[in-house]
């Protein structure tokens, strides 16, 4: 069986990719709430030009930019919020080259379309030899930004995970032997429940897999 953690990954990597066809993978994913053991995508990715790497900046995206038709002031934008002038029209132009922002003229414009994550759907794995509770409760973290959070573990510890909790909070089960991944838990999607959070995470997401 395994001996380390970290051996549970290729398998995992290797029957995820072959179930949802898919090769949008990340190990070691720091979000900020934690270091997921792996993150991925199996719904179509947006390849914006550049990617917003600024949580506050999204923030304000989603307070801001929130309505279509809506009329931005520039003048107003910077004078409402913590931003530098060059902040301010860099996010503009961001705004612009992904056909969020429609201009008027130099200093107004309106929203022709809401911000959408460049990543749809996030979903996390937490994996444990034999430390179930401690992978519960970081798969409980990342359900801040992931639509799915997944405790993965090694087969021969498997019969130790309180799976009646895991249901209760919605989180996953994998049991992973060397040649082969099981789905004992399966969950529903779920929204995120920090919408900025999984914003920026998939905005960071889609900067490491396609910049």
């Amino acid at each position: 069986m395994f001996k380390f953690e970290k051996d549970m990954i290729p398998v995992l990597k290797k029957c995820l990719s072959e179930k949802y066809q898919t090769a949008y993978f990340i190990d070691e994913f720091n979000s900020g709430n934690g270091i997921a053991d792996l993150v991925f995508t199996t719904e179509k990715i947006n390849n914006n030009k550049r990617y917003i790497l600024d949580y506050e900046l999204i923030h304000i995206v989603f307070k801001y930019f929130n309505r279509k038709n809506k009329k931005i002031e520039v003048k107003k934008l910077f004078k409402d919020t913590f931003l530098t002038k060059k902040q301010t029209y860099g996010l503009i132009k961001y705004l612009l080259e992904n056909d969020i922002l429609e201009p008027i003229d130099k200093e107004n414009f309106y929203v022709k379309k809401k911000y959408s994550p460049p990543i749809k759907k996030i979903i996390s794995i937490e994996a444990k030899l034999f430390d179930w509770k401690g992978g519960f409760y970081q798969a409980l973290r990342y359900k801040a930004y992931s639509h799915k959070s997944y405790l993965a573990i090694s087969e021969e510890f498997a019969h130790r995970v309180d799976r009646d909790l895991l249901k209760e909070h919605n989180i996953g089960l994998i049991i992973v032997s060397p040649e082969k991944i099981d789905f004992s838990i399966n969950i529903i999607n779920e929204k995120p429940s920090n919408i900025v959070a999984h914003a920026y995470l998939s905005e960071k997401m889609a900067n490491i897999m396609f910049v």
